[in-house]
């Protein structure tokens, strides 16, 4: 055979191998990027709504007047609070007093789990947070804070588990509560921010799946008379309930 002849049937089996390659179908992923958003929803939607809950008991902690005591967390969550309180030049004071102190800043850890719907969670959270507005009688109060959290959720389907790692810088912006909270329970301003980072394994009968996904999740108040407010979640929303902490009618 001619070296020709030779090359000409390298190349039609070459372009048949390709072929072949092109034709075999691809593996379908286990979860969506809208599931994965939809889920990171769900655990953020109950983390923001706890931490709106918690703003209100950092308050009567804090020893605030008309400050009533948030939801109660999980039995299976431990809670520690401290608090240092400052005048209106900024000088810290032995105790906090009603009419002298201008702010009170607080260090909230939470561990423990968490259980909603269809997911579980194990929950590793620190805020550092500043209650301000707080000198003589007060109409309102502002809440600011930074924190980190370390949450592991798992959410379980009729074939498919889904287990989340995540890690997120978590924002207290500006939350305004009008007083008094029994007529206003929710916030009239500012947003939580919560950018996640989160290891996701997808776990099926027949194989597993891991991806690693970012995503930016901001709730902006205000929300409605019966605690309902988006959630944003890198530009797609949902509706978190901030009473129930269930995140629905997700168009995502």
């Amino acid at each position: 055979m001619s070296t020709h002849s030779r090359f000409s049937l390298l190349c039609a089996a070459a372009a048949l191998g390709l072929a072949a390659c092109s034709d075999t179908a691809t593996t379908p992923s286990l979860i969506s990027d809208a599931q994965v958003s939809a889920d990171i929803a769900a655990s953020s939607g109950d983390a923001i709504a706890g931490d709106i809950a918690g703003l209100i008991t950092n308050e009567a902690f804090a020893g605030m007047p008309s400050a009533p005591v948030g939801p109660l967390p999980s039995p299976m969550v431990n809670e520690t609070r401290s608090r240092t309180c400052f005048d209106a030049q900024d000088v810290q004071q032995a105790t906090c007093d009603a009419q002298t102190t201008a702010k009170v800043v607080l260090h909230w850890t939470l561990d423990g789990n968490r259980a909603g719907d269809h997911f579980t969670a194990a929950i590793h959270r620190v805020r550092d947070l500043t209650i301000s507005g707080l000198l003589g009688t007060e109409t309102s109060r502002t809440h600011d804070g930074v924190g980190t959290s370390n949450d592991t959720t798992t959410f379980t389907g009729a074939e498919i588990t889904r287990t989340a790692a995540e890690s997120s810088i978590d924002s207290v912006r500006a939350i305004v509560f009008n007083l008094p909270h029994a007529t206003n329970p929710w916030p009239v301003s500012g947003s939580i921010v919560r950018r996640v980072t989160a290891h996701i394994t997808v776990t099926s009968p027949t194989r597993n799946e891991t991806r690693d996904v970012n995503r930016r999740v901001e709730v902006t108040f205000p929300a409605d008379a019966q605690g309902n407010v988006t959630i944003n979640v890198n530009g797609k929303t949902c509706t978190l309930n901030l009473v129930t902490r269930a995140v629905v009618n997700c168009s995502l």
